[in-house]
């Protein structure tokens, strides 16, 4: 998933992000929870019905992808990396390699009617090549859908705030907790304006995670149980999870923004 432009880095450098992601994905075959119905119209809901819809930054397609597929015209993932690839391509849903220079696919103008980017944008070294690509990609009056967490959420501005700190997802922490993937961080503002400038019309912010008041304990360190104890235990009601609805930009835990190519 992760681009990395050719001013960013060495010249013989550009095969270790694809290398990276190629051990990322080889090393996470299981990923946590297939999606359910209500999850996918929640996220996805503009795409549905689509005839033909790219998946920009796929992976190895698990959690959403299956179900994807049902509700679509035709499905193509398309990836940096190459064991992520041969995972989701198939002879009816073909694959497409990311360039890692600028954020390219070997696709023509206007070939989807319906462009998807889930937790991607958080990966890449130039989310502005990717954005203008998926709108280069779309057709007149096509639709993307992308998500990416939240910077701006309550819990984070804390963390910021007290701990000068930002929240970091490494994938193996006990052997190395700086390698965390993330290497963006984008509020509702920035995201918005992200595929404003990228050429989107009719661009949205809205959540579609499940945000939890007490995840405000985390920027406070060990009281981060609390957060935890409230998920498994407390109703939606109690931890006020409607206000991510109300005033996403503050909180909800993850972001989806909404935009169109205009016809």
């Amino acid at each position: 998933m992760a681009l990395t432009p050719s001013s960013a880095v060495p010249k013989d450098a550009h095969m270790s992000v694809e290398t990276i992601y190629d051990d990322y994905w080889t090393k996470r075959r299981r990923v946590s929870g297939e999606w359910d119905l209500c999850r996918l119209q929640r996220v996805f809901g503009p795409l549905l019905g689509s005839e033909k819809v790219l998946d920009y930054g796929c992976g190895i397609g698990t959690t959403y992808r299956s179900l994807l597929i049902s509700k679509v015209g035709s499905y193509s993932g398309a990836d940096v990396s190459q064991v992520a690839l041969k995972t989701v391509t198939t002879a009816n849903q073909p694959g497409f390699s990311i360039n890692p220079d600028d954020s390219s696919i070997p696709a023509a103008s206007g070939s989807f009617d319906g462009v998807c980017s889930i937790e991607v944008f958080e990966h890449l070294f130039d989310p502005l090549a990717a954005a203008r690509e998926l709108f280069r990609l779309l057709q007149p009056g096509g639709t993307l859908v992308a998500t990416v967490p939240n910077f701006g959420y309550h819990a984070w501005r804390l963390m910021a705030l007290i701990r000068a700190q930002v929240p970091a997802e490494p994938e193996r922490p006990q052997e190395n907790r700086y390698n965390g993937v993330h290497i963006r961080f984008f509020s509702a503002a920035t995201f918005r304006r992200l595929f404003q400038d990228a050429g989107f019309v009719d661009v949205t912010i809205s959540s579609f995670d499940d945000s939890s008041i007490f995840d405000v304990t985390r920027g406070f360190g060990p009281f981060a149980k609390i957060s935890d104890l409230a998920r498994a235990h407390l109703p939606a009601a109690l931890q006020l999870r409607f206000l991510q609805d109300v005033w996403p930009a503050l909180f909800a835990y993850r972001i989806r923004v909404v935009a169109v190519k205009a016809g």
